[in-house]
């Protein structure tokens, strides 16, 4: 029998291309990363139909996909360095490709996912606690447009 490899720590990896203008195509992997999810959501048309030929049949409702939407939310630990990066995409409004790599993929398997984010939601938590732990920093992102996976070769 053959037990399924479970995702650890390392795994998948989100990493933003921080300066598009100055280093276009250099991502940087967001470090202190507590934990991330990735939503993705068909809108799902519905459209009510009847037989013209034969009025006494039932009407169907006929359904088709519509539009693709994606979300991501990331858990932190708040980090000088990312704090910068992180306030700057949320105030200065900019939109940026964000990545969701998987180092270790084999031939066949995602081996990156690829989109353009706009920061919705910046939250730094824990600021002035007198218990010692981190101060913790809640992001959540829309993609605009489809994501993209490629496979590893």
């Amino acid at each position: 029998m053959a037990y399924a490899k479970v995702g650890q720590r390392g795994d998948i990896v989100v990493q933003v291309e921080l300066d598009p203008d100055g280093q276009p195509g250099v991502f940087t992997s967001l470090c202190a990363v507590t934990g991330a999810s990735i939503s993705i959501s068909n809108e799902i048309i519905s459209v009510k139909t009847s037989d013209c030929a034969d009025w006494s049949a039932a009407i169907q409702t006929v359904k088709q996909y519509g539009a693709t939407d994606a979300s991501m939310t990331i858990d932190a630990n708040w980090t000088a360095e990312s704090d910068k990066d992180m306030l700057q995409w949320s105030l200065l409004q900019k939109s940026l490709r964000t990545r969701l790599l998987y180092p270790n993929a084999t031939s066949g398997l995602v081996a990156n996912i690829d989109g353009v984010a706009l920061m919705e939601g910046y939250s730094t938590d824990g600021i002035g606690n007198e218990d010692g732990n981190p101060q913790t920093q809640s992001l959540s992102l829309q993609f605009s447009g489809l994501i993209v996976p490629a496979y590893a070769a």
